[in-house]
């Protein structure tokens, strides 16, 4: 390559460099700016809230607070496309205009139009199918804890899925050659991507949005409330696991290990999002528990974190210093009665030793410490904290 080439290829590589950065951190950066500027001198006002720094992250994560395959196929091949033909403009003001001309005299390769508007489609046709799915009942979509890269090859149940894999890849490798072809000769313009690639990227992407029309298994798709005692009634929201009250007779329902009592589940109302099924939140369910809804002909479905919040039943204690005082409750052992973990108490603010009692109950030894008088004994589990009047005997 001659120095002119040499001079070209660099200018087209450092003018890709700022594209990228221009459209990655500058843009979004600005947006937020003016959005933030609106909202000081108009927003605010009227009540609006105020623009987050990371206001794109949508373009990237769904409803259901996951990262989305498709969208970010998507957004990825709109931002590479984008920062390339302003590259060629970049180049083209740093004195190296040969790319912008045969940008002007060949035009954008149709193929382009099929990298960008695949990956578009399926996220269009994969929404659409999956909200007509919810809407009907016949599948459900519980929303996640936290987005993560993972979920980009990961179906709702957080396993592998050779769909997602396969679809990502092929994008990738096609991702790979085209910026490789770019940053080894920026000024030849756009790359020609093989055609063997671009089968692969779009015949993907049909997979992709086929095996989204598959109806998967059932589901819960919300929980009200997130928490409660033992003996509250907890709403359930399924999909796809019964079709209508009649079916309530074979559903079981469990909170972590232990089961609700079938007769504590409650009629059961059909809505355009499903079944709804009351249940009592049982005896002997402890900490934060995931609770499973089965039915013999069909895959248990599960919702991960329901808070079992703990409750002391006799309201009012006394004991002196050192003193082992047994207390009844519920949400701190379970229904094993197995070893007293992932639980702590004080008195007072102190400090007190817990321990499981012969029968069961839940023992605590009031410290030595704690100053006379009333006070409080606090409770704390993974289900969260309670307190209740305490009295220190002198």
């Amino acid at each position: 390559m001659s120095g002119a080439g040499t001079s070209a290829a660099a200018a087209g590589r450092w003018a890709l460099a700022i594209a990228l950065a221009g459209l990655i951190v500058g843009v979004p950066l600005l947006a937020w700016l003016a959005r933030g500027i609106w909202w000081l001198l108009a927003g605010r006002r009227g009540g609006g809230t105020e623009p987050a720094l990371y206001w794109g992250r949508s373009l990237v994560v769904g409803e259901d607070n996951r990262v989305s395959t498709s969208k970010t196929a998507a957004v990825v091949w709109t931002y590479s496309l984008a920062a390339a033909l302003l590259s060629f403009v970049i180049a083209r003001w740093l004195g190296h205009s040969r790319a912008f001309h045969v940008l002007q005299h060949q035009g954008l390769n149709a193929q382009y139009a099929v990298l960008i508007g695949g990956p578009l489609g399926a996220a269009i046709l994969a929404k659409g199918i999956v909200s007509s799915q919810v809407a009907s009942g016949a599948a459900a979509k519980p929303p996640a804890a936290n987005p993560a890269a993972a979920q980009l090859v990961q179906n709702d149940a957080g396993n592998a899925d050779l769909g997602d894999v396969q679809y990502l890849l092929f994008n990738v490798v096609a991702l790979v050659f085209f910026y490789g072809q770019l940053l080894r000769m920026p000024q030849a313009g756009m790359p020609t991507i093989p055609d063997v690639l671009l089968g692969l990227t779009s015949v993907s992407a049909v997979g992709f949005v086929g095996k989204k029309a598959l109806t998967g298994p059932g589901g819960i798709s919300s929980v009200q409330p997130k928490e409660g005692s033992v003996g509250d009634t907890v709403t359930i929201a399924t999909a796809g696991i019964i079709q209508d009250a009649s079916d309530l007779a074979g559903v079981t329902i469990k909170f972590g290990d232990v089961a609700a009592s079938p007769g504590s589940l409650r009629p059961t109302t059909t809505t355009s999002f499903g079944v709804l099924i009351d249940a009592t939140v049982p005896d002997g369910a402890t900490g934060k528990v995931a609770i499973t809804v089965s039915f013999p002909t069909g895959k248990p479905a599960s919702w991960p974190a329901f808070a079992v919040k703990p409750v002391i039943v006799r309201q009012h204690l006394v004991g002196r210093r050192g003193e082992i005082v047994r207390v009844q409750t519920t949400g701190v052992v379970g229904a094993e009665h197995g070893p007293l973990t992932g639980v702590s108490a004080t008195i007072a603010g102190k400090t007190a030793p817990v321990a499981l009692a012969a029968d069961g109950t839940f023992e605590v030894t009031v410290p030595a410490t704690a100053p006379d008088g009333d006070t409080t004994l606090e409770v704390v589990t993974a289900g969260g904290r309670a307190a209740w009047p305490f009295t220190v005997a002198p």
